[in-house]
């Protein structure tokens, strides 16, 4: 996320266990102008986000089950009308 965004901007976060291929989700995000895109792991989406207000949530296949369950749990919490991408394989929560 750049150093000219302000708190009111929005970002759409790419979570994934795998960094390689978060980043590759993120440039192809970023690739269809879409604004501030952030990669995080399960565990620190949260603290990624920080102030900016959430925009959607791409979801790699390299979470677990435990995680992607707790995830969905904590994001629906979050704000239950966060639209949430699941990339690749998953089964449903």
């Amino acid at each position: 996320m750049g150093g000219r965004m302000t708190a009111q901007d929005s970002v759409i976060m790419v979570v994934d266990r795998d960094k390689a291929e978060a980043e590759h989700l993120k440039q192809l995000i970023e690739f269809m102008d879409s604004p501030a895109v952030a990669t995080a792991t399960p565990k620190r989406w949260r603290e990624r986000l920080g102030d900016y207000r959430l925009e959607a949530l791409f979801v790699g296949p390299d979470l677990s089950d435990k995680d992607l369950n707790k995830l969905l749990a904590d994001i629906g919490n979050y704000d239950p009308n966060i639209p949430i991408v699941l990339v690749g394989e998953h089964r449903a929560p």
